[in-house]
């Protein structure tokens, strides 16, 4: 057991509320966090209601023991599937090379869970219905970010204000709220020439998650384990992914390689990003003859896909310097957008709302003085990860997209001769944190390789202390 409860008195938390920009899986998971913590908070969603758009997101081990900490560990058994292997293939078809989960390190035996992949859409659905509903307010596009000694203030487009203590940018790598934050700075020559460049990208990409199709058809549909099918397209400067889903569905994923890139400053991403129905059903033609895995086109599996719900968009990464100032504080790909083969963002973002949660109920006082000190501690907690994954996407990127010959020689390498104390210590340096809500009752973390050890904390939410001191009373009464 790598984690440990604390006995010391109980604290009570400050009267503090906290809004939450963006309904994706992080905002989701940060109102989960703040709700079992008893921390008010309020949920603002640009979009009239629920639509998260995408493909599929792999769970790694690393956040596996929140899920089961929150009680949800099940219901992401139920709605997934655990990785099996990735074969990568030729336009040919031709298997180049395998990467699996069970050789030559067994990753459930080591970390007490294989990564599970699940429809992302899913995904977002089994964490909104963890949230009381009046707590995320949808249609509310945020136009302006102001603060001052006492709150922030958000102004949306459909003109309606909302105040709070501490504002939480979850809403992506095009962050409304960044962006606020961004132009004062920047008007005030505090924004760092870093943070103020044009974000780069080399790659487009069209997603898509079918209906359910014929497993007599498509029998690998079927197995246990979720085995992805990856494609470097002979003829294209593309590669295409499938990826079995539960529910005889199929995840698919088209990726374009631009050879010189493209860049776009800060306001113009607003412009050319983001999850178009219309742009992806463009793409699409482009690429419908291509043979996947299982012998149809890809062309059979984007017919199979709902109407409005396949989405093309940009794939860029940069790493942000700046993380907070005053009252505002951001997370996930709004400070270190990564690209999306190493699996990397949705992870890595539950680990900064998990990390900033642990930290807010430790927070001293409202004033603006309390509020950065603990932000800077968020900064220095998590900002080296996300520098680290930001830099690492872009080599995992080539050698799962790119061809030539040393990415062929590379892709060779390591999928044909990755030795298992290499493929352990790289595991375990990724798998060593694997942080629970510190504030709650912490739950037993399977694997023979445990996690960095956790400290619970001196807060205690109204609702679980309640437990806690009806269970010692009967305790005594029977004693």
């Amino acid at each position: 057991m790598a984690t440990s409860d604390d006995d010391d008195t109980k604290a009570a938390i400050l009267d503090c509320h906290v809004c939450i920009v963006g309904a994706g899986i992080g905002g989701l998971m940060m109102g989960i966090l703040l709700e079992r913590a008893d921390i008010k908070y309020t949920i603002l969603e640009k979009h009239p209601f629920h639509n998260p758009l995408g493909s599929a997101i792999c769970l790694e081990p690393s956040v596996q023991p929140l899920f089961r900490q929150l009680g949800l560990m099940d219901e992401i058994h139920r709605l997934s599937k655990p990785f099996g292997a990735m074969v990568f293939r030729e336009g040919t078809l031709d298997i180049i090379g395998t990467f699996s989960a069970q050789t030559p390190l067994d990753i459930n035996d080591r970390y007490g869970g294989y990564n599970r992949i699940i429809a992302r859409r899913d995904l977002c659905a089994l964490l909104a219905a963890q949230i009381p509903k009046e707590k995320i307010k949808f249609g509310k596009r945020v136009l302006e970010v102001r603060q001052n000694a006492g709150e922030v203030i958000i102004r949306c487009s459909d003109n309606s204000i909302h105040h709070a203590d501490i504002l939480v940018g979850c809403d992506g790598a095009y962050s409304a709220v960044r962006q606020g934050l961004y132009s004062g700075l920047s008007a005030r020559g505090e924004l760092p020439k870093q943070d103020n460049a044009p974000m780069g990208y080399q790659y487009d990409c069209l997603v898509g998650v079918t209906d359910p199709m014929d497993p007599s058809e498509i029998p690998s549909l079927t197995g246990k384990f979720s085995e992805f099918q990856t494609i470097l397209a002979k003829d294209a400067n593309c590669s295409y992914w499938c990826i079995p889903l539960v529910g005889n569905r199929i995840s698919w994923m088209v990726v374009k390689f631009h050879n010189k890139g493209k860049k776009y400053a800060e306001d113009q991403l607003f412009k050319h990003s983001g999850w178009g129905a219309e742009a992806a059903e463009l793409m699409s033609y482009e690429f419908r003859e291509l043979i996947t895995a299982y012998g149809c086109e890809l062309g059979e599996l984007m017919d199979n896909t709902p109407k409005g719900s396949m989405a093309k968009v940009m794939l860029e990464e940069k790493f942000y310097k700046t993380w907070y100032k005053g009252r505002v504080v951001l997370t996930g790909d709004a400070v270190h957008k990564v690209l999306p083969f190493g699996g990397q963002g949705a992870n890595q973002c539950i680990h900064d709302v998990l990390a900033l949660t642990n930290l807010l109920v430790q927070l001293k006082s409202n004033t603006v003085p309390d509020i950065e000190e603990l932000f800077e501690s968020y900064f220095k907690a998590r900002s080296p990860v996300g520098r680290t994954v930001v830099n690492m996407s872009s080599r995992v990127g080539n050698l799962m997209n790119r061809k030539g010959m040393m990415n062929d020689i590379i892709r060779k390498v390591a999928l044909r001769h990755m030795p298992r104390w290499l493929s352990q210590i790289i595991n375990d340096k990724w798998s060593y944190d694997r942080p629970q809500l510190e504030c709650i009752p912490f739950v037993e973390v399977p694997g023979e390789f445990q996690p960095r050890p956790q400290k619970r904390s001196a807060y205690v939410p109204a609702s679980i202390l309640g437990r806690e001191l009806s269970s010692s009373t009967k305790t005594l009464a029977v004693e």
